[in-house]
């Protein structure tokens, strides 16, 4: 039953979010003294992106072939796009109605001008599949591409490391902590509302930060939502069964705006610290890791074991526009389109001062987005 389906979805995605918040606190004590700006689209990026790589492999490896591909892909750029434009908008909805319309959302635009360029680039990347097919070479040439991405951030954005007081103190601010005996505390509470909220390090380390609770913390939490990210996989087909619309199309809305919660909550979380670079350098770097590494690792793991994807098979269409623009192809469709909307919405970023009114006619713009796709 529909009902199940969606009960289903919604534990997953809640426990999800619980999880990503622990995962959060282990990822940035295991990765202190970062620079702005590299945290972001680094180590956020990768935490918060966990979900669209494992929902991506399960597709893969779940359904096999075009199906399988084409179900992680929808959830790769549906989520890309649920990033780069609302994401933002909500972090800045956040900031204007809880610190007042005077309170300045800045942002550095170079950096996002970089994240940017590198952005569009591995959409092209994802375009030459189409012509070259979707092999082994094809996926390497993804993760090849998210390492020089990383290797750029790190050495035009890497600054000096912070006063080790100075970080504790803000680390502690950040996440809400405590300090007592000079052990850091986190997620206090009860242990019934720690179990409902998936608070793994209150329920397993009494709430101790170190090293040994990060690192099981870290591990935990990536068994937890892969787990859940199993039992999304599971519900998307259910619905898509059940409601006699094409895995893709609901991929690419349901698997996509779940996966995209904990990129949603990192970036809420470091606005409210008025963290504003890393809140929009993990928005555009999640979605070069989802690119990437989301669809480029589990690719490569496949086609190396079953030989390339055959990307002739079309892709079943749920509207009209296809009849009559590009032959029907839908992957074709959806990387232009995906492209033209990221350009439009990071020149925005660039060149405007953000406002209600951009974020309005961003908002506008993911809808759009949304419609041609669907209408394809």
């Amino acid at each position: 039953m529909i009902i199940i389906s969606l009960l289903c979805l919604l534990i997953s995605v809640h426990v999800i979010r619980k999880s990503s918040s622990s995962f959060d606190i282990a990822a940035n004590y295991l990765t202190r003294n970062l620079g702005e700006g590299i945290k972001g689209p680094t180590i956020n990026a990768i935490a918060s992106s966990l979900p669209e790589l494992l929902i991506s492999s399960l597709f893969l490896f779940y359904f096999k072939k075009i199906e399988g591909f084409t179900a992680g892909y929808g959830t790769i750029i549906g989520s890309s796009a649920f990033n780069i434009a609302l994401i933002p908008v909500i972090a800045f909805l956040y900031i204007y109605i809880t610190k007042g319309k005077e309170k300045v959302f800045q942002i550095n635009k170079n950096i996002v001008k970089q994240d940017a360029y590198f952005y569009l680039g591995s959409i092209l990347i994802m375009f030459s599949g189409i012509f070259i097919g979707i092999s082994w070479y094809w996926s390497l040439g993804l993760i090849f591409y998210y390492l020089v991405y990383i290797y750029y951030v790190i050495n035009k954005r890497l600054t000096k490391k912070e006063d080790g007081n100075l970080y504790l103190k803000k680390f502690i601010k950040d996440h809400n902590l405590t300090l007592k005996d000079k052990i850091l505390h986190a997620e206090e509470g009860g242990r019934l509302s720690a179990l409902f909220n998936f608070k793994l390090f209150r329920i397993f380390f009494f709430g101790k930060v170190n090293t040994f609770s990060s690192v099981i913390v870290v591990i935990l939490s990536v068994i937890i939502i892969g787990a859940c990210c199993y039992l999304l996989v599971r519900s998307t087909e259910s619905i898509s069964e059940i409601l006699g619309v094409n895995l893709f199309i609901c991929s690419f809305v349901i698997a996509a705006i779940a996966s995209s919660i904990p990129d949603t909550i990192f970036s809420v979380q470091d606005a409210k610290n008025d963290k504003f670079i890393d809140s929009f350098s993990n928005a555009y770097g999640s979605n070069i890791f989802d690119i990437c590494i989301g669809i480029g690792l589990p690719v490569l793991i496949y086609t190396a074991l079953n030989g390339p994807i055959d990307m002739d098979m079309p892709i079943e269409r749920i509207g009209f526009i296809g009849d009559y623009v590009l032959e029907g192809n839908l992957f074709m469709w959806s990387l232009i389109i995906l492209f033209v909307f990221s350009f439009l919405v990071s020149i925005l970023y660039i060149k405007c001062k953000l406002s209600i009114r951009i974020m309005i006619f961003i908002f506008t713009l993911y809808i759009l987005f949304l419609l041609s796709l669907i209408l394809y």
